[in-house]
């Protein structure tokens, strides 16, 4: 008896967790996007590829967010996320139905990192080499926008992954550990 009711209660969550994927957005054709936010997303971004559309169930006013569960078809959304390709980017704008940018990530792999960074790099590790490097920056409307690197370094076998700030300061270090299954 106590199996049939974990198992229930284990397909409940299950089950709960699924459906708050569905809650938080809806997959859409370019054609069901305002044009203006299409519009918008050459202006900020210029040569992109725009891979996939989402219209997010969310109002903002007055800076509160609040989550809208009576959208009845695709012209009722306020919010549209899309995601874009360009090169080694990888670009996550989110866009009221205005064309109005709310809020960017932009991800990128294998960058010439600044000097800032590097110079850290090389006082704070010395005898280490570059051997992996991401790039993320966050932006949001109205805010300053933040920018993670996350590099991986190597010595001889050991590998450590640091994460720096735009300025160059090390927020953390990690050590990589590589396993080998036989």
């Amino acid at each position: 008896m106590k199996k049939i009711i974990l198992g229930l209660l284990f397909i409940g969550f299950v089950m709960q967790s699924y459906g708050q994927d569905v809650l938080f957005q809806a997959k859409l054709k370019k054609e069901n996007v305002p044009v203006a936010v299409i519009e918008a997303i050459n202006g900020d971004f210029g040569d992109v590829e725009m891979m996939d559309f989402y219209a997010i169930p969310i109002e903002i006013i007055d800076e509160d967010v609040y989550i809208n569960q009576d959208i009845n078809n695709d012209e009722d959304y306020d919010t549209y996320q899309v995601t874009l390709k360009g090169g080694n980017d990888k670009i996550i704008a989110t866009y009221n139905k205005d064309g109005m940018l709310i809020s960017s990530i932009e991800y990128l792999k294998d960058v010439l990192l600044p000097a800032k960074i590097r110079n850290t790099i090389n006082k704070a590790f010395p005898g280490w080499y570059l051997t992996k490097d991401k790039y993320k920056m966050t932006h949001f409307s109205k805010a300053k926008a933040k920018e993670r690197y996350k590099i991986i370094i190597k010595k001889g076998k050991e590998m450590k992954v640091v994460y720096m700030d735009e300025k160059g300061e090390v927020l953390k270090v990690h050590h990589k550990v590589n396993f080998k299954i036989i």
